[in-house]
């Protein structure tokens, strides 16, 4: 298929913001331990793995904005796992046209944000002017952005239903304590300083300095609708992208029972390169089956429905094992209910009601750009003929058997459909016309899962 001369000239500029852009090593590999700085006795007790909306608490009084119906809610990160969780998060609820979260960026974490209502134009400066020097994008509700820690960024609602969106970030300190505010930067500086950045003279700044006091307390500010300007969005690695033009539909079987799952890696949006998105949807009774990540942190967020969630093993201090060998769930956890899910430990997460036509959706955060599970039914169970251990696979059925117990699998097994793989080219493709206008790369020929048309 010829390629037309627009085509060609954003294929030139994805070539030259990855020859420019040195894309970190790694994607797969967590940022490491980082102290939550929780200081309170008997960490080690709090072997709680979920927080509901309803227990985290708002940091600043964004109540004031939007008709006192905006709320930051930030879990509480040493009211969890034992005061160990690496990754936070922090939904945003009724953020209404024309407010923007103000320009800020965070210390100590990267940020993922996964906007579930609205549309949003969000902004995010490089500190090198690679691969540029501002991306601007605008994404609608499935939409997703990735924030490097340490460069500034802000978002502005842009949509008359208002915009909801869930924060999540790869570090273990409340997103409060983890950010900067640019206005609360300029307010502390001296005179002469802030003058100079501004390029104004030390009376000028002496008159704008109050008005820039007067928004130091808040996290969101208003934008006013006859100066907004709809701008020309980053055609070249975006740091946000429209969902319906990334994720990858996961067709592998043996995911669990009235499931459906879809997955963005960095392979899907390459700017992404420390952290990634599950989205999964789940059916009346559904489950997602048991899964351990062998490189990475994960955070699910209810989106919609309630389900119930459950990690094998919790984190251990010291020399109790039997924190290793408990399951911990959550039941009926609803929207903007959190659960973490400690890195290598094994989970799985069903709907909860089980009530005729009942659907639940939850998002599941990892704290790497390629997260590598280990699924325990292509491993170690008695339906995957071709699995790692049973009859047709290595043909270690015995030892598998006698793990547990000294079962026998069963001469037939349930005859799982095989994946079937659908040859992708590497290809640009526009996003549709109400999502934003961007160019992204499709996942190479030969990947295990498949280009979800929505």
């Amino acid at each position: 298929m010829p390629v037309s001369g627009a085509g060609v000239l954003v294929v030139s500029l994805v070539q030259l913001a990855w020859a420019q852009y040195e894309i970190p090593q790694a994607a797969m590999v967590p940022k490491g331990y980082v102290t939550p700085g929780c200081f309170q006795d008997n960490l080690e007790d709090n072997q709680v793995y979920y927080q509901r909306l309803k227990d985290m608490f708002n940091p600043h009084q964004t109540n004031t904005y939007c008709g006192g119906n905006l709320s930051l809610n930030v879990n509480h990160p040493c009211k969890w796992c034992g005061g160990q969780a690496q990754m936070t998060v922090g939904p945003v609820i009724n953020q209404c046209q024309w407010s923007m979260r103000a320009f800020h960026w965070h210390d100590s974490s990267n940020e993922w944000g996964s906007l579930t209502q609205g549309v949003m134009q969000v902004y995010l400066a490089s500190p090198n002017s690679l691969p540029w020097k501002v991306s601007v994008n605008t994404i609608g509700a499935g939409g997703v952005w990735f924030f490097p820690m340490g460069w500034p960024h802000a978002f502005l609602c842009v949509s008359e239903e208002g915009c909801n969106y869930v924060l999540t970030f790869d570090g273990p300190q409340a997103v409060a304590v983890n950010d900067h505010m640019l206005a609360q930067s300029y307010s502390s500086l001296p005179s002469k300083i802030a003058s100079f950045v501004q390029g104004m003279t030390e009376e000028e700044w002496a008159t704008a300095k109050p008005k820039v006091d007067s928004v130091v307390p808040d996290f969101y500010v208003n934008v006013n609708p006859e100066e907004f300007k709809w701008l020309e969005e980053e055609l070249a690695l975006p740091a946000a992208v429209n969902g319906s033009d990334v994720e990858v539909k996961d067709n592998r079987p043996n995911l669990g029972v009235n499931v459906e799952v879809w997955n963005i890696r960095t392979a899907q949006f390459p700017f992404a390169t420390q952290m990634s998105q599950q989205r999964i949807k789940l059916g009346s009774c559904g489950f997602r089956s048991p899964v351990w990540i062998t490189n990475a942190n994960a955070l699910m967020t209810v989106v919609s429905g309630k389900v119930n969630a459950f990690v094998q093993g919790g984190i251990s201090g010291g020399f109790d094992i039997t924190i290793s060998g408990t399951t911990y769930n959550g039941t009926n956890l609803e929207a903007n209910d959190a659960f973490y899910f400690p890195i290598r430990r094994n989970y799985w997460i069903e709907e909860a009601t089980c009530e005729e036509g009942a659907e639940a959706e939850v998002i599941v955060i990892f704290d790497v750009g390629d997260w590598v599970g280990f699924e325990m039914a292509d491993g170690f169970g008695c339906r995957n003929t071709n699995g790692l251990i049973v009859k047709g696979g290595k043909g270690l059925d015995f030892a598998h058997e006698a793990a547990l117990g000294g079962i026998q699998c069963p001469e037939t097994v349930p005859n799982e459909p095989q994946l079937r793989q659908k040859e992708q080219k590497g290809q640009l493709r526009r996003h549709r016309q109400d999502d934003a206008m961007s160019f992204l790369q499709q996942p190479g020929s030969g990947d295990t899962e498949e280009k979800v048309e929505l």
